[in-house]
């Protein structure tokens, strides 16, 4: 029997221990984003556009530490299950069976030392996740058709060192995080961040992460549905594992907002005697009349932007980066070429889990 996703909730993703609290599987307790909708947009790394293949160099995954086998040479070796061990029996004809889902939650870089995400992914009711327990892991893709990411580098593997900023309030919509990196990361260039003005209704998006645990995915195909308060609507295909993932606009690839959730319906559901993606409207255990995410502007957000690419360790050089391949230094490699980003949009919890 598959071990199944946690209901969305009011949860932190804990990966480990959380401080000095008891330990939380982050798969059995994350609130995630949750739902498909036809068709399935999702789209591997090394089928997508130029430019989101450089935005997605930029992404990382949270793992947990006893995901990563340190092999004692500069290289960490993956070791999880794959989407069909994780619910097996998968039904036949479902996607990305044989792909690791070795991911929890997504980050994005936007300065050399700097990611956001969602606080939800750092935080339960107050009680931080330890550092210690996960790493930010770089280049978990699919970047070659048939090719799963096994084995990375020190030049993408990362702890956290310190929370700039943290909020984890579903009820106010305001669900985000700021992080500094235990070192500068070099050889990606920061994703910008929306610094004036506001989505409009028909704006196309692209959503990117780590949904299921899988290699990252981007899905696009999603448009600005309509303002709500504070924020915004749009249809995306994201489920466990998008959390604190970026929402990008689809021409520029400038940040919008973060994953905050979706739907309060399981990522996956039993379906006669194999598991099934859930699929909405179209399935039977899904919430009627919630068909998008929505997206707010948290001011306190932007400041903690702000102020982190300001202060943060912003000088780092070298070479490596994208799957140690030795790119180029950024050249968004210190906080005076970046002063664009002082604004973000966090994406509103639609529904609170049981």
């Amino acid at each position: 029997m598959a071990k199944r996703f946690a209901r969305l909730g009011i949860m932190v993703v804990g990966l480990g221990l959380l401080g000095s609290g008891p330990g939380v599987s982050l798969v059995e307790s994350a609130p995630r984003p949750r739902i498909i909708r036809p068709p399935d947009d999702r789209t591997d790394y090394f089928a997508s556009s130029e430019m989101l293949r450089g935005i997605g160099d930029s992404i990382c995954a949270f793992m947990a530490a006893d995901t990563l086998t340190d092999n004692g040479d500069g290289t960490f070796t993956i070791n999880p299950g794959t989407l069909a061990d994780q619910f097996d029996p998968l039904c036949g004809g479902e996607r990305f069976g044989d792909q690791p889902t070795a991911a929890n939650c997504t980050a994005t870089l936007i300065a050399p030392d700097i990611l956001v995400t969602a606080g939800h992914c750092l935080d339960e009711n107050g009680v931080r996740t330890a550092f210690d327990t996960f790493f930010f892991v770089f280049d978990y893709a699919v970047r070659t058709a048939g090719v799963n990411p096994s084995t990375f580098t020190t030049n993408q593997v990362y702890r956290g060192a310190e929370i700039l900023g943290l909020v984890n309030n579903a009820d106010t919509a305001n669900d985000w995080a700021v992080v500094r990196l235990d070192r500068p990361v070099s050889g990606r260039t920061p994703v910008p961040v929306r610094s004036s003005g506001s989505v409009v209704v028909g704006q196309s998006l692209v959503a990117i992460g780590f949904g299921a645990g899988l290699p990252m995915k981007i899905s696009g195909n999603a448009t600005v549905q309509g303002l709500v308060e504070n924020g915004f609507e749009a249809d995306f295909d994201i489920i466990s594992g998008n959390s604190g993932g970026p929402i990008v606009d689809a021409t520029t690839g400038m940040i919008e907002g973060v994953v905050s959730s979706d739907l309060d319906v399981e990522d996956y559901h039993q379906e006669g005697g194999c598991f099934r993606a859930t699929v909405c409207p179209e399935d039977a255990i899904c919430t009627p009349g919630f068909t998008t995410l929505a997206s707010v502007m948290i001011p306190e957000f932007q400041t903690a932007i702000q102020t982190a690419v300001g202060t943060g360790g912003t000088d780092g050089d070298g070479t490596g980066g994208n799957g140690g391949g030795g790119a180029a230094p950024s050249p968004c490699g210190s906080a005076g070429m970046i002063p664009f980003m002082f604004m973000m949009l966090g994406l509103a919890w639609l529904r609170r889990g049981a």
